[in-house]
């Protein structure tokens, strides 16, 4: 019988082979990919092996060349991914970039995840046309979260060792994160804030956040006041806002929750109908990173304010 090869690149290292061959076999159901392991269809190194095998540098996968189809190898299969249109320019976009991640300054109403117009597929997009990865397994793809109406600093992975080092240290506080808002209302004094909060069950579509004290998930911000203006004879106040934990919708829950909504956000309180270019004002502003990080970043990076936020 015979069988097609193909070498994993080191960053397909650690992961399982029945996840990988769902990549080159799209249609085949998880069982089907399990019942081809065990009869030899598909193999490593030559030798038949378990479903669960996670995969070592230099390994080489072989998969039986009638369960192919002339197109389902790597090269292709990536070149098929880049031609896929996409109208956001990525390369104005970069912040930073070296060999394992990827930092935009994400523009205002784009979505990061979903349809043909997010950043998501913008980054596979431009990836497939700039980067040379050996990988069997490894696609770019955002490591954390920003609404559709924030801007600033977003991280994309370009390898798995920066995807999980990344990952892990978020979620661990590691990495540190701070916001620049504009909010309705005179902020006089920096105010630490420790809210409990959860997802609304009973709003319909867009999901908001409320206060929960039983059931919530605490979250922790600091809120430091940076300008005073004014927009339509209303006082508003540029802050800061470093955040200590992650949740969802956390500065524009919590700035409601305290009496300063965001500017123009309707969904958390705000009473202004339409507040210069955009429906709310947040931007991710810093990440700072531990000076001994493995990846090579620098222990901070910084996003400019765009001119949006000039009329504080």
């Amino acid at each position: 019988m015979e069988f097609k090869d193909f070498p994993f690149g080191r960053d397909d290292t650690g992961r399982r082979l029945d996840k990988i061959i769902r990549r080159f076999l799209p249609d085949t159901s998880l069982s089907q990919v399990y019942s081809l392991i065990r009869k030899g269809l598909v193999k490593i190194n030559g030798k038949k092996t378990k479903e669960n095998y996670k995969i070592l540098e230099k390994d080489v996968l072989n998969i039986a060349a009638f369960l192919l189809q002339p197109s389902e190898n790597p090269s292709e299969m990536q070149k098929s991914e880049s031609e896929k249109t996409c109208l956001i320019d990525i390369e104005k976009l970069i912040v930073f970039k070296n060999e394992h991640l990827l930092i935009l300054n994400k523009p205002y109403d784009v979505t990061v995840h979903g349809d043909s117009d997010s950043l998501d597929v913008a980054v596979k997009d431009w990836y497939g046309h700039n980067i040379q990865n050996e990988s069997l397994s490894f696609r770019p793809g955002p490591l954390h979260r920003l609404d559709r109406k924030t801007t600033g600093l977003l991280a994309f992975s370009l390898s798995t060792e920066g995807a999980r080092w990344f990952t892990e240290n978020i979620e661990n506080h590691v990495i540190r994160k701070t916001y620049l808002g504009i909010i309705e209302g005179e902020f006089k004094k920096t105010e630490k804030w420790t809210d409990k909060l959860s997802k609304n069950e009973d709003s319909k579509g867009f999901v908001t956040v409320i206060k929960d004290e039983k059931n919530g998930k605490t979250a922790l911000s600091t809120a430091i006041p940076v300008k005073q203006g004014e927009f339509s004879r209303k006082k508003i106040t540029l802050c800061q806002f470093d955040i200590e934990t992650g949740r969802h919708h956390q500065i524009r829950s919590q700035c409601s929750i305290h009496g300063y909504p965001l500017l123009g956000d309707s969904a958390y309180g705000s009473k202004v109908e339409k507040a210069g270019k955009r429906s709310f004002y947040l931007h991710a502003w810093k990440l700072k990173f531990p000076s001994d990080n493995p990846l090579g970043l620098p222990e901070e990076l910084i996003c400019p304010l765009d001119e949006d936020f000039l009329f504080v």
